[in-house]
Formats: C-alpha cells, structure tokens, sequence
C-alpha cells in the first residue's frame, strides 16, 4: 500500500492563523509565556530579597557579633529565589515538543524571537514528577469551556494558543481522562456546527475542518489506551516527547489507529514507540511507521525459531524489538534493504518486522541474498526439493540456517521459511502459508512484492480448500483470501481507505454519545463507499443487531427485509472470494432461518452451494460448512425423519462435491458425527462414505503425496468401521492401504 500522505494546510494570510501553529510560533509563545512567568518570579524574588535585607539589618542592629558572615548568609540566598521552578521549565520544554512536533512549514518570524525561544533552558531528568494525576486540576480542566473547532477563528491565535495550553496541563497533569472528557464536550459544540447535507459526502465537512478533524483523532487515540498507561509513558517532559509529537500529527494518528489491534498491549506499545524515539530522536518521526509495527508486534515475546550453536549472537533466544528496530534503521540508511522502510505503512512492516530469526541471520539474508523485490519468489526454488526428507522425515541440518537449508535443500515448509524471512530481512512483507491440498498439506508464501501487490502465489500449488498464515500482531491466524483482498483497488487506494476509516471513526465517536441513529446511518455510508472492506459490515451487522435487540419482536417483517438485504447485498460483493462473506451465513443463522421456512432455508443454501462450486470451486471446506448448517436444520425438527433427510443430503453431496480432499473429509465427519451412536444406522453410513470415496476421490496413483493423502483418508473410514463394530473390514481396508504406501514409497525414492 502507498504510504497515507501527511495532512496540508494552505499557507495562512497576515489576517488568519493556520489550524495547527508551526514551530517557530509555538516557540515564540511559549518564550514569551516564560518571559512574563519570569517578570512575576522577580518581582516575588525582590519582596522576598527586602524582607531579607530588611532581616539582615535588624539583626546586625541588634547583635554585633560577626554582622558580616549573616549579611552574606542573607544575601547568598536571595539569587536562589530568582532562579526558575522545574514547573516552569518543564511547561517550556513541552511546548518546544508541541512545536517540533510540526511537519509544516514555518513562517517568517523575526530572528530575535527565534534567538530567545531556543535559548530557553533545558531540564535535567531528575526533575520532580507528579506520579499520579490531581483530582483537583482534573475537576478544573473538565469544567474548562469547550475549545473552539470549527470555523475561521478556530485558527485564530488566541484559540490554537488555549488548545497548546491546555494539551500541555495534560501532560503535565497527568489529567487524561479529563482532558479527552473536554475534547469530547468541544467536538460535540463542533459537530453541531458542521453542515451535513444529505449524500456521499455528507460528513466531508468534517475531514474539511482541520482543528476539529484533529480533536477527534486525539479523542480516539487518547480512548485506546487506559490513563494509566498514558502516565507511565509520559512521566515527564523527555518521555513525555513521544506522545507530545503524536498528538499533534494527524498522520502519525491516523497510522496508529489503522494499525492497533484490540489484541495489542497498550500499554507496552506505548513504552516501546517511547524507547525508541529516545534511541533515535533525530530519526524517530522518519521511523514511526516502523516503530509502530515492531511496537504491535513485540508486544509479546517473539520466539527466535533456531537460535545460533555459536558466534556473536549465539544467547539470542528471542528477539530484541529495539535492536530489531534499530537494524532495520542501519540497514535503510545505508541502503542495503531491498524496500525503503521508512516509505511503507506499519501496517505492512507488521509482515516484515517479525522474523523469527537471529540477527545474524538476517545479516547473511542482506549479505547473500541479491534479489530484486517483485522476483523475491525465486526464493523458494532455490532450495532444492529433498524427496527423502518428505518420505522418511530425515533431518539433515544441525543449525536450521539460511546457508544450512540453501546447501541440503528441505521440503515446502523449508522453501517457505527461506523465502518469506529472507524477504523481511530484506523488508519486504511477506508470510507463510500453510493448507491442506489435493495431495494433502503444503506451505507457500504470500509476500508484497510491489507498492500495491500482495501475491499468494509463491509456491502454491492447486487444490488449496483453505490457507492461512499465523499473524504476528493478535497471535491468530489470517486466510489466504484476506491477503488478497488487500491487493483490490480500492484498499490500494488511500483516498478510499481513509474515507471508510474516518467514517468508522466518526461512528466510534457518535456511539460513545449514544446516538444510534446517527452511527446506523454512518455505518451504511462507510459500507457505500467501502464495500469491500470487511470492517464496513461489520459495523452493520453490529448495528443491525442492536436494532433487532430493540424490537419488540425479532421476527418483525421490517427488520427480516433488512437482514435479507444484509445478506443479499453481502453475498453479491464477495461473490467471488466467498470466504469474506462468512458475516452473511451467520445473519442467516441466527436471524433469518429460525424465523422462516425450512424449505426456503434449504433452498438458499442450495443456492449458496452452486455459487461456491461456480465462482470458487477450490472454496470445498465452504460447502461442508453449508451442508452442515441445512442438517442442524433437520436436526431442530426431531421428528422421525430427520435423520433419514440427513443420511440423502450427505449421499447426494459427497459425489456432487466430495472431489476435493478437504470438503470430502469434512463432509465425511459431519455426515458420521450424526449416526455414529446407532451401529445399525452408522453401518449404511460408513459404507456410504467408503463408496463415495472409492466414486470420487481414490485414484490409485503411485505418486506419493497423493497416494499419502488418501491412504489418510482410508484410515480415518477404517476408524469408522471399528466405531459401528465392523472391526473385519477394517483390517481389511487397512492392508490394502499398506500396500499401497508400500508402492509409493518405492516410487518416491
């Protein structure tokens, strides 16, 4: 994907000031707040210095003794008054944070002011920090009036001057809460203040108002993590940079809020983008989109698969995220990498960022390795096939190392991890897939081999009902069709990906003010105009229930119509990557079947079958799942021929759709699951699954992957015999089998 462009501001004229104030006047601002705090500290330092003096005189009236050594006592500690507090030094330096924080181009100001602002003075870090915030100042800043968003005077300088003062009591505070309550109380009084006619751009107004855009995406950001974690993270004014710096850049929000997880620890994201900006100031607003993805990441502990027998990083037993992060900056610097990592969204260096590999093996991955990204595919034929390996299940490494593997060769899982790690090492998004095919389990890789192209198709073969990689951010697992949907044009787009996303966040905002109807009708824009992003119905289906939730009867003909459309509408969009309608089966499920027809549901189904077969034939795992939801239909009747309705089903289905490997085995399970505790009943149904097996998937073939793969399938049917009481055949059956593994062994080798 193409990196999401920083916010811009057309430049200001003499009469207006920009939405969001550059460096330079910030620095100004808070100079010249220093200088009046300074005027005032004299002036106490002076009435104090007279009472002092003043003391000093009466005492040396009335004693004589050594008037000398007091006077100088008195006056030595008049300078100390004048010096200024750590409060006020801190306050300056994070407005010089707020400042610096700024991508956009100053304007001339004149060369005095400039001298003042950088002279002011720096803290040391052994200033006093407040460790847990005051109510008292948290129940003064909620009492604060709303801050002006919206409109020409909201970037006046006497409202961009109250939003710097006020972010600032934030930080110093500690007052999260409060302060993301007053941001919510200004983008309400902003809100209503937007025109919002009717149509597709309806809240573009919204995005439009750049002081109000950037409250929200503060609300949301300050809303992920809890106060706590806030505090931790800016304790004072130097770790405090980090989130000065976010909070005032629309973009780097924007990112983090694509790219966190409801799985992420907030917490510890926010203490690793804080460490690594101090590891690397000068480099960290270049860098954040990588700091990011190691942040989600390295939340939790990356195992490193094969650590070093021996060398410099011989007691890596896991990964370092901040020396992860920090090679990967060394490496782009110099240019070594094969992408520019500082070019790309966190939400793909997610992929790239977590290898499981040593340092040093990601050294020889950048040394060694000379491919060109879109090529990185060749990757995988350069390990040599090892037949014996697949057969025998010999291991020929002693390290696992990337060298190791290049010179004995490996098997698919063994292509897979060489390609996709030495393709992040190089920074390039990649993962490795794993499935079940039509000559049993295979691993390739899908890897971003250009700006807009994921492929799967790395080493894949055919027949591969369902594919998935483990993710390295939430710990589960992502499909095969996910990844590809991220190469559709309109997730390639940035223009339309952030259309949807700040309509979802809209929508965040209006639900947390309980106005329904307004995230009802937010949630069908962002549908609108993102159909193809899976996050848009979701937010429908999540409204869609609540509506349901509030009726006074589920089965109401108006709210039946609007699950029907849910899922026509859902079913048509993924018609051809019916995976990512999944959403769809679930609508009917739970509210279209239990409120209609039987014959109706079997005939939608039916339906659902036939396209899965037309438009996705591979997709077999899709029908099982079909099939089984038509028979707990039959189930939920409990009537006499339930069962008998069940046992036609699965005998008409396994020859119309058993030919797939994974689809077969799924439907041969489900089908015994139903009949397995009558051994009469579950006789006929294990003959029935032995004679669709022998129909529509048994070859007779002496290859071995395939002869492997159905030999599987001929002892899972064996088991079903010894579970009806037919323990004869299945020793048979079992013969058989050996026999032929026998001959495709012989073969294979």
């Amino acid at each position: 994907m193409k990196r999401i462009p920083k916010a811009t501001v057309k430049p200001a004229t003499k009469a207006k000031s920009r939405a969001v104030p550059n460096a330079i006047e910030l620095h100004n601002e808070l100079h010249r707040e220093g200088e009046r705090r300074d005027q005032r500290n004299q002036w106490s330092a002076l009435a104090v210095a007279a009472l002092g003096i003043a003391g000093a005189w009466y005492y040396v009236q009335t004693s004589p003794n050594e008037p000398d050594a007091e006077a100088k006592s008195a006056s030595a500690k008049t300078p100390a008054v004048v010096a200024k507090g750590p409060e006020q030094d801190s306050e300056t330096h994070l407005g010089k944070i707020l400042a610096e924080a700024k991508d956009r181009p100053a304007q001339p100001t004149p060369a005095p002011a400039v001298a003042q602002a950088a002279s002011t003075p720096e803290v040391t870090a052994t200033e006093p920090v407040e460790e847990s915030p005051s109510k008292d100042e948290g129940a003064l800043l909620a009492k604060e009036e709303a801050l002006l968003l919206v409109g020409q005077d909201a970037t006046r300088e006497i409202h961009t001057s109250r939003d710097r003062k006020l972010l600032l009591r934030a930080l110093n505070n500690h007052t999260w809460d409060a302060y993301r309550g007053l941001l919510a109380k200004s983008i309400d009084a902003g809100l209503a203040k937007v025109s919002m006619p009717e149509g597709r751009n309806r809240f573009d107004g919204v995005w439009k108002e750049s002081v109000l855009y950037q409250a929200m995406l503060r609300w949301k950001i300050l809303g992920r993590f809890a106060e706590p974690e806030l505090i931790e993270v800016a304790q004072d004014i130097y770790t405090g940079e980090m989130l000065a710096w976010l909070l005032t850049n629309d973009a780097a929000m924007e990112q983090m809020l694509l790219t966190i997880k409801p799985e992420d620890d907030g917490g510890k994201v926010l203490m690793f983008l804080r460490d690594a900006w101090s590891q690397k100031p000068d480099k960290a607003k270049q860098y954040f989109n990588l700091a990011l993805a190691c942040a989600v990441v390295f939340d939790q502990d990356v195992r490193i698969t094969t650590p070093d027998k021996g060398g410099e990083y011989a007691a890596e037993a896991k990964v370092d995220p901040l020396k992860r992060y920090l090679w990967y900056i060394e490496k782009n610097e110099k240019g070594k990498l094969a992408t520019s990592v500082d070019r790309m969204e966190a939400r793909d260096l997610v992929w790239a960022v977590c290898a499981p590999i040593s340092v040093s093996e990601m050294e020889w991955a950048v040394a060694k390795m000379s491919l060109r990204r879109k090529n990185w595919g060749n990757a995988y034929g350069m390990i040599e096939y090892l037949m014996e390996r697949a057969v025998k299940g010999i291991n020929p490494y002693e390290e696992y190392t990337f060298a190791e593997i290049l010179k004995e060769g490996g098997i698919c899982g063994d292509q897979s991890y060489f390609c996709a790690n030495t393709a992040r090492a190089n920074g390039i998004p990649a993962m490795i897939m794993a499935g079940e095919t039509d000559l049993g389990g295979h691993a390739w890789v899908a890897a971003k081999i250009q700006d807009d192209e994921w492929t799967t198709g790395i080493g894949r073969i055919g027949g591969v009902s369902k594919g998935q990689a483990g993710n390295p951010q939430t710990g589960g697992s992502i499909t095969e069709q996910e990844v590809q949907l991220w190469a559709d044009r309109e997730h390639q787009s940035q223009i339309v990906t952030m259309s949807v996303f700040r309509h979802l966040w809209l929508a965040d905002y209006y639900a947390s003010r309980t106005k329904d109807e307004m995230v009802a009708e937010i949630a069908k824009l962002a549908n609108l105009l993102g159909p193809s992003f899976t996050e848009t119905w979701g937010r429908l289906y999540r409204e869609l229930e609540k509506k349901t939730e509030k009726a006074s009867d589920p089965a109401e003909p108006g709210i039946l119509a609007e699950w029907k459309d849910f899922v026509g509408r859902m079913r048509r969009e993924f018609k051809e990557n019916p995976r990512m309608a999944e959403l769809a089966a679930k609508a009917e499920s739970e509210h279209l079947f239990p409120y209609g027809d039987e014959n109706d549901a079997k005939r939608s189904l039916a339906r659902d079958r036939r396209r899965i077969e037309r438009n996705s034939g591979e997709q077999k795992d899709l029908i099982a799942s079909s099939l089984k939801r038509e028979a707990e239909l039959m189930m939920k009747r409990n009537d006499a021929n339930s069962k008998r309705d069940i046992s036609r089903l699965y005998e008409t289905a396994m020859r119309e759709y058993g030919g797939g490997i994974t689809g077969f085995k799924m439907m041969a399970e489900d089908y015994f699951s139903y009949f397995k505790d009558d051994q009469e009943q579950g006789k006929k149904v294990v003959r029935d699954i032995e004679l669709a097996f022998k129909r529509v998937v048994e070859t007779g073939t002496k290859d071995w992957f395939r002869a492997k793969t159905e030999a599987d399938i001929y002892r899972t049917i064996c088991g079903y015999y010894r579970t009806v009481g037919e323990v004869s055949r299945a020793e048979m059956l079992e013969k058989r089998m050996d026999r032929l593994m026998e001959q495709a062994e012989r073969g294979a080798l």
